[in-house]
């Protein structure tokens, strides 16, 4: 029998990671504790975080991942894809650009809180233009994955050919620039964090309690036709609606210490991926398992290097 498929379309850069004491000032210089580089791009962890949920280290995966994007032709991007590779990821729809650099993202991490502040350079992920996706990489996937690190035409485009194909599509909608309203109806899931929702649903808080402010977030995207709308609080849970008019809560994992939260967000996109693309159970569960792996990754350094296998969060979720 074969295995479901999930198709992460996205970004995939080198991070240069720069480690401080505290975030500098403008016009300040002051001098870092260490830097090192990595593998990253918000497209490529994604994909890490499906198969690493997907199975314990050296376990037989439950899901094939396939990673759509593109890489200069340099070293970065060769190590990139033998990275993917190690993680047992399908690499064969990924393009080889000449002539452009493969992305890269400047990661500032604050040691103090664990935040971070990232300057992204595209370079060959621009290359994914919407006329590349008329039809969709086969073979068809039980879901694909988003997120707006490639051109936001090419996002659009990808939606509606999946629509086109019947087939479900996650976006995370980051980072979050405006999208055309056609894009959410339909749209299957919706996982952003408080910013996100905030600026695409143009809803003010004001004086509002943080109850009724989601509830009016949850009610906009409904109205837009989005199934299920998930909004990522960090220390204070996640928040979800897959019915109009309800909304539910989990309370967030518990965290030995927060060390960087660089790829928290997308390891929670993933392993929710997994378990909505596996059919294992209901929204509330994959959320519970995505909440716990994310609690996992803050504990560690980096962005794909910080990602959890499927055993580690399940002994989380074991422990309580």
């Amino acid at each position: 029998m074969s295995l479901p498929i999930i198709t992460v379309i996205g970004s995939l850069n080198t991070d240069l990671v720069t480690r401080t004491p505290r975030f500098p000032k403008p016009g300040e210089t002051i001098t870092s504790s260490s830097f090192s580089t990595g593998c990253g791009g918000k497209g490529a962890n994604q994909a890490v975080a499906c198969a690493r949920s997907s199975r314990s280290k050296n376990a037989q995966a439950t899901v094939h991942v396939q990673m759509v994007g593109a890489v200069g032709e340099d070293s970065f991007g060769n190590q990139l894809l033998l990275s993917l590779e190690d993680d047992g990821i399908d690499v064969s729809n990924i393009q080889k650009v000449h002539g452009q650099s493969t992305g890269t993202a400047n990661i500032i991490v604050e040691e103090s809180t664990g935040e971070n502040q990232i300057l992204v350079t595209p370079g060959a992920n621009h290359s994914l233009q919407p006329n590349m996706f008329y039809e969709l990489p086969a073979p068809k996937p039980a879901l694909i994955v988003l997120q707006l690190e490639i051109p936001v035409e090419t996002v659009v485009q990808v939606v509606r050919a999946a629509k086109q194909q019947e087939i479900p599509v996650l976006l995370n909608p980051a980072p979050a620039v405006a999208l055309p309203e056609d894009i959410y109806q339909g749209l299957h899931h919706l996982v952003m964090n408080e910013g996100e929702a905030a600026l695409l649903s143009q809803v003010e808080r004001g004086n509002l309690q943080l109850q009724q402010y989601l509830r009016r977030i949850f009610d906009k995207f409904y109205s837009l036709g989005v199934l299920v709308v998930i909004i990522t609080l960090g220390a204070r849970g996640v928040s979800w609606s897959e019915v109009e008019g309800e909304w539910h809560h989990v309370p967030a994992a518990k965290v030995k210490e927060v060390i960087d939260t660089t790829a928290a967000g997308d390891t929670f996109v993933g392993a929710y991926a997994v378990e909505i693309a596996t059919n294992v159970g209901s929204v509330e569960k994959a959320i519970t398992r995505a909440n716990q792996a994310a609690a996992r990754t803050v504990e560690k350094e980096g962005a794909q290097s910080s990602i959890p296998w499927r055993d580690e969060v399940q002994e989380s979720i074991e422990k309580g």
